[in-house]
This record gives structure tokens, C-alpha cells and sequence, in this order.
């Protein structure tokens, strides 16, 4: 059992299975040799459930359960009850694997690429859908977009789910001037190259020094934090993604409350 987060495995727990061979030996009827292994078969899928459930069923967050196995037992543990019944709402995808160990994750991880990038633009596509919900009421309800905006409402800890386009290159310039000792910030373009920035002051007139540059994504993702504010990355491979650029910029975000 393991941990997907992001794309690192991080194994939590290897169960060895005690189940016996189909092969009967001496003098065993067929029938009680099958019990035999039933028996176990059932044991050892009900410690796995156990351990599963334990670590599972309580997490905020989960997106979903992969299980993966040779034949057709992964199939049998995820039908019957060895599952929380939570968790089995989230099972997301039963894939073949030729090892059960460790490397078994991996392998698992490998094989089920598809899915996981189907998963995640799922959950876009619904977040997306959420924000058009909420510009589509009075007032705009609970929506901000336009880097201005969304930052103001980052800076108030108002953001709930903060939705930033894969294609947001933008660059978040510090400025200082030496003459005034006035002190601003700029957005521009990630590519613009810093020949071609306007660096006079609005007080003076006076050339103002670059004290920093950070991506925008990065500053933005770290304002969200100091609230535990929800960053949802979105792609350009779904409609709604494309949307989220052209109209608003490729930055909006979803509020706790109205800020006027």
C-alpha cells in the first residue's frame, strides 16, 4: 500500500500473502484444499483492508484509490467488502501489474498515466464550472478574476480556491528608487526582456533599481499558502482551460466571502 502525492510513491505498508498454492498436496481432497485457500485468500484481503482503511478513511482530500494486482484477485478485493465504503466510491481504476511489492506502485503508477491526467482534468473541468456558477449570479456572487482583483482578494485571505492557467507567464518585477525612495511591483510578461521594461518611477521621473524578480505562478501559490488557500493548476486541454485564458487573463479564483 502507498501513497500517490504528485508523482512521488511513498510506500506505507507491504503485506506478504500466506494464501497457499492451487496445488493440493497428499492426501487433501480438492474441496477442503480450496477451503483452505478461500480462507486465507479472505484473511489476507481483510488485513489489507484494515490498513487501508485505517489510513485512508479519514484523509481530506483523497482524489482517489488505484488498485492494482496480477489476475483476477485485485478485482475480487475491490468488489467485495474490504473496503470502507467511502473509500470504495473513490476506487478510480483496477489495473493489471506483474508485481506486488514495492516496484508493484511504480509499475502501477506507470501503467495508469492515462487515467490519473483524465482524473485531474476532471477535477478542473468541475472547478472551472464551479466559477462560472458563481460569475453567472448577482453581483458576480462568490468569483474574482484579473490579476488585480485576485490579488486583492489573496491579500485578504478571501480566496478559497485560487485557479491559475498552466500558461499564466507572467513575471512579478520589485522596483526601488534611489532618488525618491519610492518602492512598487509590475507584472510583465515572463519573456520581456528587462531592456525593455519601463523602470522610470511614477514619483520623480528617476531610473528605479530592480531589486527582485520572482514568476508569478510561484508568488502567487505562495500568498495562497499563508491562507490555506486551494491552487487549483489548470491545463489548456479542456474548453473551460482555453476559457480561463482568453477571458479572464488565466487568473480567477473562487471566494469565501464577497470583498466588494
Amino acid at each position: 500500500l502507498g501513497w500517490l502525492k504528485g508523482k512521488h510513491v511513498d510506500t506505507i505498508s507491504n503485506v506478504q500473502s500466506l494464501v497457499p498454492s492451487k496445488h493440493g498436496r497428499g492426501g487433501q481432497s480438492q474441496r477442503r484444499f480450496e477451503r483452505l485457500i478461500e480462507g486465507a485468500a479472505h484473511e489476507f484481503f481483510k488485513k489489507v483492508g484494515d490498513i487501508a482503511n485505517e489510513e485512508f478513511v479519514e484523509v481530506e482530500g483523497l482524489k482517489g484509490i488505484l488498485i492494482g494486482g496480477p489476475g483476477y484477485t485485485k478485482n475480487v478485493f475491490a468488489e467485495k467488502d474490504y473496503l470502507h465504503h467511502e473509500l470504495k466510491k473513490r476506487i478510480v481504476g483496477i489495473v493489471d501489474i506483474s508485481y506486488t511489492d514495492e516496484s508493484g506502485l511504480r509499475e502501477m503508477l506507470n501503467k495508469a498515466q492515462d487515467l490519473l491526467s483524465e482524473l485531474d482534468l476532471m477535477k478542473e473541468k468541475g472547478v472551472m464550472q464551479d466559477l462560472f456558477e458563481e460569475i453567472r449570479k448577482p453581483n458576480g456572487g462568490l468569483s474574482a478574476y484579473g490579476e488585480g482583483m485576485v490579488r486583492r482578494a489573496l491579500e485578504m485571505g478571501a480566496v478559497d480556491r485560487l485557479l491559475i492557467s498552466e500558461k499564466y507567464g507572467m513575471d512579478r518585477l520589485e522596483l526601488r528608487c534611489e532618488s525618491c525612495g519610492n518602492e512598487l511591483e509590475r507584472t510583465v510578461d515572463e519573456d520581456k526582456d528587462e531592456s525593455d521594461i519601463d523602470y522610470s518611477c511614477p514619483e520623480c521621473g528617476s531610473m528605479m533599481e530592480l531589486v527582485g524578480r520572482k514568476d508569478m505562478i510561484q508568488e502567487l501559490n505562495e500568498l495562497a499558502s499563508q491562507y490555506s488557500s486551494e491552487v487549483v493548476l489548470v491545463s489548456t486541454d479542456s474548453e473551460e482551460g482555453s476559457i480561463l485564458v482568453q477571458a479572464f487573463g488565466g487568473i480567477a479564483a473562487i471566494l469565501r466571502y464577497p470583498i466588494g
